[in-house]
């Protein structure tokens, strides 16, 4: 789906902080055919284009990061109003981390901890920054939360007002997935990762016609596996990371 408006509540950006910009270029340019054009959503960076429409932003790491910090992908969500939202995370037990609530007239930004101290972002805008692709090949098609505490949905439903349908609640695999009320279609979800060693976050599946011809390109442009193409519920998964040690997760789906 392109040339889409993405309503509150939902994903609505995706950005890859990187000590190398250009080298990212290179590689997600190569691996999913990327575009890029200056500057980003915030004024800095770039984003990443496929066929005319905005797919994700890469900006440079601050200039106080820590020495051989690796890259990383943040996940934010579009809310109305950014003082009221953050009013709903302290009420929830969540905490605000930074927040700039205009910070070039038409946008404000905060990134926020959940109860179980994950970090995602959210913006206020009123202009055409955000994703105008999904569910697309080489887009976001799936933002899926992994956490330690499961019952960490309580905050998520609170404060985004999500339809939380649990999927599966066994001790080997707990899921839920999320939607926004009367649409029915649920846009991620919330994966129990307490019993494995994988760290709390948010993570972006990236849509791709051949997941395994991917991770081929993966190693030939210097990243590597962490989990080899394998089948699941919603498709063909791999996770992998860039020549900057960033994970991300490509799904080719059913």
């Amino acid at each position: 789906m392109t040339d889409t408006t993405i309503s509150a509540n939902h994903p609505c950006w995706v950005e890859l902080s990187s000590p190398d910009v250009e080298s990212a270029r290179t590689f997600y340019g190569e691996l999913f055919g990327w575009d890029f054009t200056e500057p980003g959503p915030m004024g800095f960076g770039v984003k990443a284009m496929r066929q005319g429409a905005v797919i994700a932003g890469i900006s440079p790491q601050p200039d106080d990061a820590p020495a051989g910090q690796p890259a990383f992908w943040s996940l934010y969500f579009r809310v109305d109003e950014l003082t009221t939202f953050l009013s709903r995370v302290d009420e929830a037990g969540g905490q605000a981390m930074m927040a700039i609530p205009e910070f070039d007239g038409c946008a404000g930004v905060a990134l926020v901890a959940d109860p179980a101290g994950t970090a995602f972002g959210v913006l206020e805008y009123d202009d055409d920054r955000g994703l105008t692709a999904v569910d697309v090949a080489g887009a976001a098609c799936w933002f899926e939360l992994h956490t330690k505490d499961f019952a960490v949905q309580d905050f998520y439903r609170s404060v985004f007002d999500w339809d939380l349908s649990t999927t599966s609640d066994t001790a080997d695999f707990r899921y839920a997935t999320f939607a926004l009320p009367g649409t029915g279609a649920p846009r991620g979800g919330i994966l129990d990762t307490s019993g494995v060693g994988i760290p709390a976050h948010w993570e972006t599946y990236i849509q791709v016609d051949d997941v395994d011809a991917v991770a081929g390109r993966v190693r030939e442009l210097g990243g590597d596996w962490l989990a080899a193409p394998h089948d699941s519920t919603r498709g063909r998964v791999g996770r992998f990371i860039d020549s900057q040690n960033a994970a991300f997760t490509v799904i080719q789906l059913h």
